[in-house]
């Protein structure tokens, strides 16, 4: 029985999006205290549809999975959960998202249809826009980055499709340089995740990022994209283009805090082996949610503390 909860629970692979809910609590909590009930809602609705997401990717990549050293202890390619088993928790899943969604904020059930179509169009055989360079690293980005963000916006009721009111323009556009730097961390991510499986995608010639442009050219690019996610939030607030003004001291403070990691980072960037690229992989897995969560607790501190 235990075991079988296990499965189950692994399934759901919690720990591979912890870092998505950590940052829909950065846009639920970035421009305003809103209203908890409400948050806590939509974070209920978003962990079941996020899970489901995670279980249909398994269920489409239930072969590959089984070929895939890193990934064939998942319960769907030891056969611990059956696809028709695996099929019936999505479906599971759906149902308690978009239940809660009709009765408490029916006006959410079309982002939430976006998400989930998203991520259908990155994992089925039909689209599989994971197996297309450089769509499969920009739908990343999107699905695990902007729309999370977005998603907390909307549970806090920060944005509004009435433009004639003064304040719309701004949170629109303080939206947007908020996304950017969620979006090219979340890149990264992904690229970072994708050199852990560049054998295996190898072998089941599936054409991904970092198969395409290979693993140097690929590392390149996510250390750029990492440090350029680091630094825009600085620059925005210098040039007063956005909201994060109030908060850039104290970001800039806590980039120092980090400076350790972003070191260890770049020593394992530099000439990487075959050993090295696992470490970074373990490395992206373990402080990538650490980092968005530790954000979401300074934002959360400064938004009460401002306030």
């Amino acid at each position: 029985m235990l075991a079988n909860v296990q499965s189950f629970v692994g399934l759901l692979r919690f720990r591979s999006w912890v870092g998505w809910l950590a940052i829909f609590g950065v846009g639920s909590f970035i421009f305003g205290i809103p209203e908890i009930p409400n948050v806590v809602v939509v974070a209920f609705v978003f962990s079941c549809i996020t899970s489901a997401i995670f279980v249909q990717n398994q269920y489409f990549d239930k072969e590959i999975d089984k070929k895939n050293p890193k990934k064939n202890m998942l319960p769907l390619a030891t056969g611990e959960v059956s696809s028709k088993t695996s099929l019936v928790i999505m479906a599971i899943l759906c149902g308690l998202g978009f239940s809660a969604l009709v009765f408490f904020n029916p006006y959410l059930i079309p982002i939430f249809l976006a998400y989930f179509a998203l991520f259908s169009a990155y994992s089925a055989p039909i689209l599989h826009l994971k197996g297309k360079p450089v769509l499969d690293i920009i739908v990343a980005g999107v699905g695990s980055g902007v729309f999370p963000f977005i998603i907390g916006l909307l549970a806090a009721n920060q944005l509004s499709l009435d433009i004639h009111l003064p304040w719309v323009a701004r949170s629109y556009q303080d939206t947007f340089l908020c996304m950017i730097p969620v979006f090219l961390f979340q890149v990264a991510s992904q690229i970072f995740q994708e050199l852990r499986d560049f054998e295996a995608d190898v072998n089941d010639k599936i054409q991904t990022f970092v198969v395409r442009y290979e693993i140097k050219k690929s590392i390149r690019v996510a250390t750029i994209m990492v440090f350029l996610a680091i630094s825009l939030p600085i620059i925005f607030g210098f040039l007063n283009l956005s909201l994060s003004n109030e908060f850039v001291l104290w970001y800039i403070l806590a980039v120092i805090m980090m400076t350790p990691l972003l070191s260890k980072f770049m020593s394992l960037n530099k000439n990487p082996t075959k050993e090295k690229i696992e470490t970074l992989f373990n490395f992206s897995m373990k402080y990538t949610p650490v980092i968005l969560i530790i954000l979401l607790v300074y934002i959360l501190f400064l938004r009460l503390y401002i306030s």
